[in-house]
């Protein structure tokens, strides 16, 4: 049987199975708004009726959207006359209120929600706190609603309200229409009228601030938990719990906030997955918190420790990888991770916010005391170094650090997955230098391995940066009071990382990847700098009474020697790059460079001959014509190759690579006679001088230099030709001499036989071999018919002119002329050679290494100049710079106390290394001085056995020397003037006919020591007013004089001795002799510069009048008035301006401006 078919379906069928209807109509729709149009219809809304359920809600729903339409009301009149209306009812309210403390204001709405939650109305209970969270914001912007609004506020925060807002905000998680109200109502009032109720709110914490209840909000994030992103019209309870939050730490005063800081609960709840919160709400919680914390000066350094944890670092870190739309990072200004990485920034780099403690550099807690507890014990212990130091070799795998909750968190951060994270690493390593050591000693588990993943190269830039760092400016203690330096098991980890060993360094090298070798050799160089910076800083300290620096900078380069590639590795790579890949074969050759002059041990362990590399270099230098695209590098590749043939002892300078035309030796020699644009034409004078130096190719005692004549007499050999013919003769004979020296110092003393020179003068004149050499080859030239006869003849005119020219025996370079004219059977080259001294007028190049006489007492070199004596023009920037040179520093490796012993005595006193002997009584180093003060004894027993001629002299001078220094270097330093003029003084005994020879040996007599504050003010008497012993010798004497001066005043001390004995006042009278010379004039001024060094300015200024006599001497049209401008200058600039203002009654400033006007 078939089913019944469904009967049709009618409106009054459909009526009769409709589910009967509510009569109250309060489920299915919203109850209806009114219009509000006057205070008293308002009120009357709003009136409370215990059984008008439907009516209350009504009411509510009435007020709420009349305080909506203020909101939006675009119309100023409409809006005005709304909120008329609004502050007419409030003042309403305030007619009801009795006065008493705990009177209510809006009695009905208040009425109203205690009704809601006896009845359990949750509607109600919602939109109460709902409206008068809406209210106060309403009202909180109108200054004329502000007592209404504090009426309010003092109401809500009764009791009884406070009961009501505590059931809400303890509501079930489910219900966040119970719990978000709440929030919001509190919010406003801590926020209202600047916080003015927010203490008062704190206070009743029980009620308001629940820590375990506002933590359990705060992790209520929404109530549909698959919503992607957050409704922002109808916010989370976590939301509105963070706003609540947030406006607490602003209003609340330092001594809540402490305390809400304290509770663990709530700052755990803020930042746990704070990575699933909105852009808006991750931007505002870091932005208050920064403002309203960090950046709080009154807030305690405690609290914000206390907040800030690793916990909570580690959180925020975790904003590095959020996932952000790029609508959304559009919109706005910064993106999430650099939100984030600005505040860690700020947090973990600054001691003001209590994660970082202190800048400890590298000493580990509990190293503190150093030496002290050894130096109370027993004076009369045994120094073992730096193993004395229980401390010292403890820290190999594990190292206590102060900033305990840093530690901790770097160990959460991926360097090699962020480049933001990379930098935030390295900011807090430069902050606290500790945690570089602590951080790889625990991070073991990642190697370097060479893979070219994009993990690697992360980790490989994360390392180079951390090696960059500058080494810690507090290295030894804020006071420089440490007596032991740090760790070299922490230093280490700074210079050349754990993961930087040795194997996998050399793996990375050896790697077919041109940019994994490429960026091994770069963090090798790297390592290197920072080792040199290290070690410069530890050797700075060893004039300390122990060797324990010296012991340390030892260590450190033994540990460092243990983790940098060897040198046969590094040597491979060097012959392995290709000659087109310019940058990496300037990165490895900087990286051999740095071998030979940092390790120098692990350098000479094997051989490397740099001929044919260097050689190219050159040759490539020497055709750079145009600026190209790489002839940077390549000139840097050169500079570098040219420091490690200067520091290995296996560069064969003299040998000619078959593939190349001449040998590096000559190659160095055109390049310096035609300096390409780049390369620096000094560095290579350095280098030709230490080969020539070495190999004994010439001489080095006459100034200028033999080097001088012999690149003067080569930079007219332009032409192609002529340069290839000239060149290829030098080295030919240049080969011969390096191979055959003793051949040609036998033929030298055979020449000066037959010149017959030992008749006229006590010693021989200095001649360079390879004059000899040349001679010898000569006639092979000659029995060649061809054109390079003639370039040869006139190269060999020139170079034995500017020979002659710089002080070599006259006589035998005679000699050889004369057997080189006797070579040539042609008239046309013999009268070429004829003509070899007829010119010698000729400009010289300078010599880059200075004689033994252009040397100052110090060892130093002088300013490289002609020496003038006339009035002949000169370069006035030039001299400029001379003059306003600092004085030469102490040379703190000293090598004047032991240089002397590696010569015999008469020519360590003609080289002035006695000069530099005596200059070390001067160090101010207390050791130095001793030693000093022995070794002169030393050699004065040493002269008295010596053949030297002059040994009487010396040993005099050495005598009174050591007499006048013994008591005075225990205490202080000797003066520099004393000194220098002890050194000058032995070089003027050295010659006889030195004008001053005579007064010096009356000197000498006159007793066994010496007044060092009058010594200066002796000499400028027997100089100045004193005939001399020689006629026409008065202005030699005043030079040397002079001269001495200028060398003597370096310290404060010498600047003292020269204003006792009233010297400047002599000088500026001198300045003003008719019969001075130019010359003269300016080493007076030069004088002045150096005491305006010294901090002189001050007393030249007010004891001297020297600002009116350059005046004076501006107006009398004084050639050298642009220097004398200057010098006022820089009297002025060096001086105590406070001083000098009140001493000249403030008129000095105009008198500078009269002299500028000059």
């Amino acid at each position: 049987m078939g089913k019944r078919p469904a009967a049709p379906v009618t409106e009054s069928s459909h009526t009769s199975f409709a589910k009967r209807q509510k009569l109250d109509g309060s489920v299915g729709r919203s109850p209806a708004k009114t219009e509000i149009q006057s205070a008293r219809q308002l009120q009357q809304l709003l009136s409370f009726h215990q059984d008008a359920g439907s009516q209350l809600k009504q009411g509510i729903q009435s007020l709420k959207g009349f305080l909506e339409s203020i909101a939006h009301e675009n119309d100023e009149p409409a809006k005005l006359r709304r909120q008329a209306i609004l502050k007419d009812y409030l003042d309403l309210q305030i007619a009801r209120d009795d006065g008493e403390a705990e009177s209510v204001y809006i009695p009905d709405v208040i009425q109203t929600w205690g009704y809601a939650s006896q009845s359990n109305n949750e509607s109600l209970l919602s939109a109460v706190p709902a409206v008068l969270a809406l209210l106060l914001k309403t009202i909180s912007a109108l200054i004329d609603f502000r007592e209404n609004g504090l009426r309010l506020c003092r109401t809500l925060l009764q009791r009884n309200q406070l009961k009501l807002i505590s059931r809400g905000l303890s509501a079930p998680k489910s219900k966040e229409h119970l719990i978000s109200p709440c929030l919001r109502l509190l919010s406003e009032v801590v926020s209202f009228d600047g916080g003015a109720q927010a203490k008062h709110l704190y206070a009743l914490r029980d009620f308001t601030f629940n820590g375990k209840t506002l933590a359990r909000n705060l992790g209520i994030r929404r109530a549909s938990p698959g919503d992607p992103v957050e409704d922002r019209r109808k916010p989370s309870v976590r939301y509105n719990a963070i706003r609540y939050l947030l406006a607490n730490f602003k209003f609340q005063d330092q001594a809540s906030k402490s305390d809400i800081l304290s509770i663990s609960p709530i700052t755990k709840a803020l930042f746990e997955d704070l990575r699933e919160d909105s852009p808006e709400i991750i931007t505002e919680v870091l932005e208050a918190v920064k403002k309203h914390i960090l950046l709080d000066e009154k807030l305690q350094r405690s609290s914000k420790s206390r907040f800030l944890t690793e916990r909570t670092l580690s959180r925020i870190a975790t904003l590095y990888n959020y996932n952000q739309a790029l609508e959304e990072s559009q919109l706005q200004h910064k993106s999430i991770d650099i939100v984030a990485h600005e505040f860690l920034s700020l947090v973990c780099t600054s001691s003001k916010f209590g994660v970082l403690i202190s800048r400890s550099a590298w000493y580990p807690p509990g190293t503190e005391k150093d030496l002290d507890e050894n130096e109370d014990g027993n004076m009369d212990h045994i120094n073992v170094g730096l193993d004395s130091l229980q401390w010292y070799n403890r820290y190999h795998e594990t190292v206590p650090v102060r900033n305990n909750i840093l530690s901790n968190f770097i160990q959460s951060l991926r360097p090699y997955a962020s480049t933001l994270q990379c930098e935030l690493l390295l900011e807090i390593f430069k902050a606290a230098p500790e945690l570089v050591a602590d951080y790889f000693f625990k991070k073991k588990g990642f190697t370097l391995d060479p893979k070219l993943t994009a993990t690697w190269i992360g980790y490989s830039a994360f390392l180079f940066s951390t090696v960059q760092l500058p080494v810690p400016q507090l290295l030894f203690g804020a006071d420089n009071s440490r007596k032991a330096p740090p760790p070299n098991s922490i230093i280490i980890e700074s210079v050349c990382p754990q993961p930087l060993d040795q194997k996998t360094l050399t793996k990375c090298l050896n790697q077919k990847s041109d940019l994994i070798t490429f960026f091994a050799i770069r963090l090798i160089t790297v390592a290197f700098e920072k080792l040199q910076a290290v070690l410069k800083l530890l050797r700075s300290q060893s004039n300390r009474p122990s060797n324990l620096w010296d012991e340390g900078a030892s260590r450190l380069v033994t540990e460092f020697c243990r983790r940098c590639p060897k040198m046969k590795d590094i040597i491979a790579v060097f012959r392995n790059s290709p000659e087109d890949n310019v940058m990496r074969r300037e990165a490895i050759t900087r990286l051999l460079a740095m071998y030979y002059k940092i390790v120098p041990q692990i350098a000479l362990e094997e051989k490397l001959d740099i001929s044919v590399a260097l050689t190219n270099g050159l040759s490539y230098a020497e055709k750079m014509e145009k600026p190209e695209e790489g002839n940077e590098l390549r000139v840097l590749e050169l500079e570098h190759l040219l420091d490690i043939g200067q520091r290995s002892p296996n560069m064969r300078w003299f040998n000619k690579p078959e593939s190349l035309q001449f040998s590096p030796f000559i190659v160095l020699l055109k390049l310096c006679v035609n300096t390409p644009k780049g390369v620096s034409k000094l560095q290579l004078q350095e280098l030709l001088h230490a080969i020539t130096l070495e190999n004994g190719v010439l001489q080095q005692e006459t100034k200028p230099s033999s080097l001088a004549a012999l690149l003067s007499s080569l930079e007219t050999t332009k032409a192609a030709s002529e340069s290839a013919a000239v060149f290829g003769f030098l080295e030919n004979c240049v080969g011969r001499l390096v191979r055959k020296p003793v051949s040609y110092s036998d033929q030298l003393d055979s020449v000066r036989d037959s010149a017959k020179v030992r008749k006229n003068s006590k010693k021989d004149l200095p001649v360079s071999l390879l004059i000899l050499a040349l001679n010898e080859q000569l006639e092979f030239v000659a029995k060649k018919e061809s054109t390079d006869g003639t370039t040869i003849a006139t190269w060999l005119a020139r170079y034995l002119g500017y020979s002659k020219q710089i002080g070599e025996d006259s006589a035998v370079l005679k000699v050889i002329r004369d057997a080189m004219i006797s070579v040539f059977p042609q008239k046309g080259y013999q009268s070429i050679l004829k003509k070899a001294f007829k010119h010698e007028d000729a400009n010289l190049v300078p010599s880059s290494k200075p004689s033994a006489d252009e040397i100052s007492t110090d060892g130093a070199p002088k300013s490289q100049r002609t020496p003038r004596t006339g009035d002949e023009p000169v370069d006035d920037t030039t001299e400029m710079i001379e003059m306003m040179e600092s004085p030469p520093a102490e040379d703190e490796n000293h090598r004047g106390l032991n240089r002397w012993t590696q010569k015999d005595v008469q020519e360590a006193v003609e080289d002035n290394d006695v000069g530099q002997l005596i200059i070390c009584l001067c160090s101010k180093h207390f050791d130095i001085r001793k030693q000093a003060l022995a070794n002169v004894q030393r050699l004065m027993e040493k002269l008295t056995t010596s053949t030297y001629e002059e040994w009487q002299q010396a040993y005099l001078l050495l005598g009174e020397v050591s007499e006048t220094a013994k008591d005075i270097i225990t205490a202080d330093q000797l003066p520099y003037s004393t000194g220098t003029f002890a050194a000058r003084a032995l070089l003027v005994l050295t010659n006889p006919l030195h004008p001053l020879y005579p007064k010096l040996n009356r000197f000498l007599n006159k007793g066994p020591s010496w007044n060092v504050r009058r010594l200066i003010s002796y000499w400028t008497e027997k100089v100045l007013l004193t005939p001399p012993d020689h006629d026409d010798a008065h202005y030699a004497e005043v030079d040397w004089l002079l001269d001495t001066m200028i060398d003597g005043l370096r310290t404060q001390q010498d600047m003292e001795i020269y204003r006792i004995c009233q010297i400047f006042e002599r000088l500026l009278t001198l300045y003003s002799s008719h019969f001075l010379s130019t010359a003269l004039r300016k080493k007076i001024i030069h004088l002045l510069f150096r005491a305006t060094a010294v901090e002189g300015s001050t007393t030249l200024i007010t004891r001297t009048g020297i600002i009116s006599w350059i005046e004076t001497r501006l107006a009398a049209k004084d050639p050298n008035d642009v220097t004398l401008k200057r010098l006022a200058k820089r009297l002025y600039e060096t001086c105590d301006q406070t001083r000098v203002d009140e001493w000249s009654g403030g008129s000095i400033k105009e008198v500078l401006a009269s002299i500028d006007g000059y």
